[in-house]
């Protein structure tokens, strides 16, 4: 049994193998949405067109959450997504690159400052939105203070993103990850865009930290909770 696991891992580990598998979660998610009734709430016009730039974030375990966003509107910018790319992200962002969502290299060997002076230049141009998981390592659903020093960087705001489906698994993953089913029903909530100070002291940002870490659990459990999903469960709790 753990010879056949490690064959499993190190076929994991193999470029085209992440492509082919990221290919096939993107047409997964695809027939999701194709078969499926959506309510989207919250996509202000400023959020899919014109200039304006922003940061949108959603926890990891909901990750698909701006592919369908993304499949839903007509989103007329230049949409990037923060991923490590290693096995599972390199997945990851296969299926997001099916959806027209580039990706920006958040791997810990290219170095997270490289990573955040790519987002802040990003951010500073217009048209641009850059999605990621505020959790982006164990635990989940505890947010750090990357997404609060972005915003306050950049002087771009944050827009809090969450997803449910009526029917769907939640995978026994670091992440808790939803898989939704075919022929469902589904929502995405958007918040209003949130400005961070640009005078923040630490005793600020992480005060701002656990603000947004609030909000994002919170908003997340009211869809979960408004589409009726019977999976679901207490995020705060799984946070700890």
């Amino acid at each position: 049994m753990h010879k056949k696991i490690r064959i499993l891992k190190k076929i994991g580990t193999n470029g085209i193998v992440q492509t082919i598998l990221g290919w096939l979660l993107y047409l997964y998610v695809l027939l999701v949405y194709k078969t499926s009734r959506w309510t989207i709430e919250g996509a202000r016009d400023e959020y899919v067109k014109g200039d304006f730039s922003y940061l949108i974030t959603f926890w990891h375990g909901r990750g698909i959450s701006d592919i369908f966003l993304k499949m839903h509107e007509k989103v007329e910018k230049k949409v990037s997504v923060l991923i490590s790319l290693h096995r599972d992200g390199r997945i990851m962002a296969a299926a997001m690159n099916g959806v027209g969502i580039e990706t920006i290299d958040g791997s810990s060997k290219r170095g997270g400052a490289v990573a955040a002076l790519d987002i802040i230049k990003a951010l500073k141009q217009p048209a641009n939105v850059i999605a990621l998981a505020p959790d982006g390592r164990k635990p989940g659903y505890k947010m750090t203070e990357g997404l609060i020093t972005l915003a306050k960087k950049s002087q771009r705001p944050i827009v809090l993103s969450a997803f449910s489906v009526k029917r769907g698994m939640l995978l026994k993953t670091w992440d808790r990850f939803l898989l939704p089913f075919f022929f469902n029903k589904g929502i995405v909530l958007l918040s209003e865009p949130i400005y961070i100070p640009s005078d923040l002291d630490q005793a600020g940002i992480d005060k701002w930290r656990q603000i947004l870490e609030d909000r994002l659990i919170d908003l997340t459990q009211e869809a979960d909770q408004r589409i009726g999903f019977k999976g679901r469960i207490s995020l705060r709790m799984e946070g700890k």
